[in-house]
């Protein structure tokens, strides 16, 4: 009897050993799920917060230093319309709806009085004559712009320091989309810079085989550059701008003359128009253009003193983009 208690005793020391070593097993599968579940949201929440911080390192970002004519435009005005406000803001929310035009104007039509010899630029969303203007000094991203609203000047930064702000802004994405609908040299109604040259110009000095708009991406870096010519006005959109008179008429540092030139035996004899400041003599400083033909097409060379090509312009965009940092063979590099 002794012999069979002794025995119970030990079946029910072992059945309780094995529960609690059950009941620890469980506990600590238990445990261990949890802290699994929690490492794994933990890692979950991580990536997460990684994603998001790619998005927000994500925005598009523009480069002062490749930006093509178009997005400059576009990048001064949204820069002057949340800066300064006032017609720069309605020029910018009106060119949402439609387009952002810039007219190249005079400083004479505009009243606007500036150390700058450049032309002004117009900026309109409506299509009419507008008071947001700017002028431009200097090249690439060290370029000088200096912001108007009429005849006021707001200030001048440049235009490394306006693609910063706008980046911090993260607006890169709003000047992309102004700049696909930006339209350079147009136009304005209300315009007094057209209404004036119809008006008081003399008869026509630049010959007709110059006239019109060229265009050349001939730049380096695949940008086109446009060349606007009338019967007495040169406007390129480097920033070079004179109303061409004749030699002894006018003295405005914005007023030059014309004549006709064979520059230093350039190949196939080809006859250049010289361009000049009032007061200077052709020569260092001239712009040289000639009309010329290449590939069947109407073109415009432009090249410098030494009869160095610099650019062939086109009639179109399509034809400049075709033939691109192309070299002739009858022209001299």
């Amino acid at each position: 009897m002794k012999h069979k208690l002794t025995v119970l005793v030990a079946i029910s020391a072992a059945l309780t050993l094995a529960g609690c070593s059950q009941t620890t097993q469980s506990n600590t599968q238990s445990s261990q799920s949890k802290t699994s579940k929690v490492a794994k949201n933990s890692s979950d929440n991580s990536n997460t917060s990684t994603a998001s911080s790619k998005n927000k390192d994500t925005y598009t970002k523009l480069s002062a230093s490749k930006m093509d004519y178009k997005t400059t435009a576009s990048a001064i005005a949204v820069y002057a319309a949340q800066k300064y406000g006032d017609t720069w803001e309605i020029a910018v929310n009106a060119a949402k709806q439609g387009n952002l035009g810039v007219a190249f104007r005079s400083k004479d039509a505009t009243g606007i009085t500036s150390d700058n010899d450049g032309y002004v630029y117009e900026v309109s969303g409506t299509g009419k004559s507008s008071n947001a203007r700017y002028m431009l000094a200097g090249d690439g991203a060290d370029k000088q712009v200096t912001i108007f609203v009429k005849q006021r000047n707001l200030g001048t930064t440049s235009l490394k320091d306006i693609v910063a702000y706008l980046n911090q802004k993260n607006d890169a994405d709003l000047v992309k989309q102004l700049a696909e609908k930006t339209q350079l040299n147009v136009k304005l109604a209300g315009d007094e810079d057209t209404q004036k040259t119809t008006n008081n110009s003399s008869a026509s000095v630049i010959p007709s085989s110059l006239q019109g708009t060229w265009y050349t991406a001939d730049t380096g870096n695949g940008n086109i550059d446009t060349l606007t010519v009338t019967d007495n006005k040169i406007n390129d959109e480097a920033g070079f701008s004179m109303n061409v008179k004749a030699k002894t008429s006018g003295s405005s540092t914005s007023d030059g003359y014309m004549k006709q030139t064979t520059i230093n035996g350039i190949s196939n004899g080809i006859s250049f128009y010289s361009f000049t400041n009032m007061g200077q003599t052709p020569g260092q400083g001239s712009t040289y253009l000639a009309p010329h033909t290449e590939d069947g097409q109407s073109v415009i060379v432009s090249a410098n003193s030494n009869g160095r090509t610099n650019a062939v312009y086109w009639k179109s965009e399509a034809l400049a983009k075709k033939n691109s940092n192309k070299q002739f063979s009858d022209l001299k590099y």
